[in-house]
């Protein structure tokens, strides 16, 4: 189950961002390891222009476990899942 705390922080304000993190909540978030889990919270602290060069592959994280979990998000946001 997805703690509400991280729910609320993939709440961006930019849609696009909003779409691709809340895809990978519904999808793999529970799957991650938690180690990943905060690896996944960290990417969160991440600043929005930043993070969308990543997810739409502009730029890349310097950091492979990041790398690796950014390329999960990207998977999860090309199946629709609700916004909640």
């Amino acid at each position: 189950m997805v703690d509400s705390r991280v729910r609320w922080r993939c709440r961006r304000g930019i849609r696009e961002l909003d779409i691709a993190l809340q895809n990978f909540l519904e999808s793999e978030y529970d799957r991650l390891a938690p180690n990943e889990k905060g690896k996944f919270q960290e990417l969160l602290e991440t600043a929005d222009p930043l993070l969308m060069d990543w997810i739409y592959g502009r730029e890349s994280p310097l950091d492979e476990e990041l790398v690796k979990l950014v390329e999960r998000i990207r998977k999860a946001a090309a199946c629709p899942a609700k916004i909640r």
